[in-house]
């Protein structure tokens, strides 16, 4: 259950999960649903990266957005205190330093 975040070094090829694992430079699991509750909480006027997570689907974000996300996540009260947000934006800084990186965040 919960949402799972992976770093891939190039765009993921999502037609199988061993495609998938071929690009994965780094990743983590949300197993208490913590990040989803906080994506479907945020309003996508104030949120507009982080709100368009899919916690039933997949969403690819590219450097650029990861950037956007980053940022997001930083306006969050209290987001250092919470450890899954932590590495949350850690790993989106990582990508949002690497142009042509990516993260695939895989819903339920």
């Amino acid at each position: 259950m919960g949402l799972d975040v992976f770093r891939h070094s190039e765009l993921p090829d999502l037609t199988s999960w061993e495609a998938l694992q071929r690009t994965v430079t780094e990743s983590f699991g949300d197993e208490d649903d913590v990040l989803m509750d906080i994506a479907m909480g945020l309003r996508h006027a104030d949120f507009p990266v982080l709100s368009r997570i899919d916690p039933y689907g997949d969403t690819v974000l590219d450097s650029r957005q990861c950037a956007t996300a980053r940022a997001e996540v930083q306006e969050i009260p209290d987001w250092r205190n919470n450890p899954q947000l932590v590495r949350l934006e850690a790993l989106l800084s990582k990508c949002a330093e690497a142009p042509g990186t990516y993260v695939f965040i895989a819903g339920d």
